[in-house]
């Protein structure tokens, strides 16, 4: 492939609606990391308070 015709793809209608489909993935992706890293937390303070009431 030459020079010109990776530059010609690269500023290709498909590659600029691929790459933005590709990062609203992404976006979902860390927004379930997120929300699933607050689960963890949550759960990390409900040991925390049942060590507290138990005493262990």
């Amino acid at each position: 492939m030459t020079r010109s015709d990776a530059s010609d793809f690269v500023e290709g209608k498909a590659y600029a609606d691929w790459k933005k489909s590709r990062e609203a993935e992404l976006k979902l992706q860390a927004g379930i990391a997120e929300r699933l890293n607050g689960v963890i937390r949550a759960c990390g303070s409900i040991v925390k308070s049942v060590q507290a009431i138990t005493g262990r």
